[in-house]
């Protein structure tokens, strides 16, 4: 186990998380090297593959944030010690990278280590320090200096970066907001971080031979040549989306093209994501010579969560299509500001659309006359209805 508690180590995250599972140090070595450590949160420390408590969550596959209430994967005495926080030592997998010039991974080490995060950091936070850059700070601007050469990198690499803003739906005294989230530097130097740390840890893997669900796509269009056809429009990404082919988890280590890597795995979520936490697993038992699982066992893992998991989106779309509902009674405006972005099913009128100050993308049900694409926004009006999907007219 690697003593890490001296490092100045950050965790990041927005207001209040239930799950706080990944933190950022950076170490310096002789001859200014530079060395970016991930650090994720290691519950398998508390619980046996296959216990009661591993069947839960398997069963669980995912925690459940809904707008009104939140569903742990795990229990809460696990989260409660596996959970990372500011002056807490904790124990985790972490991993050292040392960068190229250019931004690409010159090495890599994986270990068990301990950590004692010195911050505990919301992104509104580490927005500010960056802005103004104290000398204070300069291991956090460090880390943002490697982390944007990388994603430089992984650009050259063929990588989309989606550059779109997103939404939370959420509850404040009985009233229901849509709030308008932006991707700020401190979001973007963060999800590079964790897709840094799912690289590394399908390398160990492939490395070692070990069973995984590794997570391949491949991009089936020309992303350049959509972007700049639709580089005037605000849901340029959501028609990339519609194009790029979706990405798929398997057995087998392969190319993830949007990512712009040669493998990947999603590992950085143990707290709230199933699959991250068999990831973490087998990687925790090499490190300590254990047996890992098998790759039969892997496989029939990854069909179950597969079904688990479309249940889950399931539980979390009819949430959010109710509480949209109530959203859209209890604002009783004339009209709302669409751009549409293709019919899901013409016949029944069902359309894929874009709120833009909302930032929302969602399905209704529309009636209007559409034109072909052209960036169009059309001034529709909400109808109330029973309907499962929200109903618009123009």
């Amino acid at each position: 186990m690697k003593d890490l508690t001296n490092l100045k180590t950050y965790i990041i995250d927005s207001d209040n998380p239930h799950e706080v599972d990944d933190a950022i140090s950076l170490e310096i070595k002789e001859g200014s090297i530079k060395n970016l450590w991930i650090h994720i949160s290691n519950p398998c420390k508390f619980f046996l593959h296959d216990s009661k408590v591993d069947l839960d969550a398997r069963r669980r596959n995912s925690s459940l944030y809904l707008t009104d209430q939140y569903i742990p994967m795990l229990p809460i005495d696990i989260l409660d010690k596996a959970n990372l926080a500011q002056n807490k030592i904790s124990e985790t997998i972490s991993a050292a990278i040392e960068f190229n010039e250019d931004g690409s991974i010159y090495s890599y080490k994986i270990v068990e280590a301990i950590i004692k995060p010195k911050y505990q950091l919301t992104y509104e936070d580490v927005n500010e320090i960056l802005e103004l850059e104290p000398k204070e700070e300069l291991e956090l601007v460090e880390i943002k200096n490697l982390l944007e050469k990388s994603i430089k990198f992984r650009k050259k690499q063929g990588a989309i970066i989606f550059e779109n803003s997103n939404n939370k739906i959420k509850l404040n005294k009985d009233k229901i907001i849509i709030s308008k989230l932006e991707k700020t530097i401190a979001h973007i130097i963060i999800s590079e971080a964790m897709i840094l740390m799912g690289y590394v840890t399908s390398l160990f893997l492939k490395k070692y031979n070990l069973a995984a669900a590794y997570r391949t796509q491949k991009i089936n269009c020309n992303p350049i040549e959509i972007l700049n056809t639709y580089k005037n429009s605000e849901i340029k990404y959501i028609f990339l989306k519609q194009y790029i082919g979706k990405s798929y988890i398997t057995t087998k280590p392969g190319n993830h093209e949007s990512l712009g890597l040669t493998s990947y795995v999603q590992c950085t979520s143990p707290l709230r994501r199933y699959l991250d936490l068999i990831i973490q697993r087998q990687v925790y038992n090499k490190i300590n010579i254990s047996e890992s699982i098998s790759d039969n066992s892997i496989t029939k893992i990854i069909e179950y969560s597969r079904n688990r998991q479309s249940e889950n989106n399931n539980i979390f779309k009819n949430d959010k299509n109710k509480y949209l509902s109530l959203f859209f009674k209890n604002e009783i405006k004339p009209f709302y500001k669409i751009i549409f972005v293709k019919w899901i099913n013409h016949k029944r009128n069902i359309a894929l659309v874009f709120f833009p100050e909302y930032s929302l993308e969602t399905l209704i049900t529309l009636f209007v006359s559409i034109e072909i694409y052209s960036n169009k926004i059309y001034k529709v009006k909400y109808n109330i209805n029973d309907n499962n999907l929200l109903e618009f007219t123009y």
